[in-house]
């Protein structure tokens, strides 16, 4: 049931991935796209959901935190950053996001080749009593 819930609430979330670009400095400029396929955000987290362990969080109400990271061309997850006032939630949620590394991930392509590409999850959980 709890992981019936949380999966409700990560798919309810209205704005899942984020519309900024990040630049990395090199010879030439770099550009991170961040123009996710709608198959793929699903897949995404419909596998967060099953890794996320919402009994490792304390809170009482409504917590949230938020996650960005890159997937690389090479499809790994890096740059894992993830902010909010739960310091519980915020740890399952970086735990969470750096065991889907175990899972195969598809960097996305642009001109056919695979490029990196920077996200943004936001998780929220509410605490309802029995």
């Amino acid at each position: 049931m709890k992981k019936l819930f949380i999966f409700i609430i990560l798919m309810s979330c209205g704005k899942i991935f984020s519309q900024e670009e990040s630049l990395s400095k090199s010879e030439k400029v770099h550009k991170i796209y961040d123009t996710p396929h709608l198959k793929e955000m699903y897949s995404f987290r419909q596998k967060f959901s099953e890794v996320f362990d919402m009994d490792k969080v304390n809170g009482k109400g409504t917590v949230k935190s938020e996650v960005t990271f890159i997937v690389t061309s090479e499809g790994k997850i890096t740059n894992i950053k993830t902010t909010g006032t739960n310091v519980s939630m915020n740890n399952e949620t970086e735990r969470a996001i750096n065991e889907m590394n175990k899972f195969e991930l598809i960097p996305k392509k642009l001109n056919g080749k695979p490029i990196d590409s920077t996200y943004r999850l936001p998780v929220e959980i509410t605490f309802v009593k029995d």
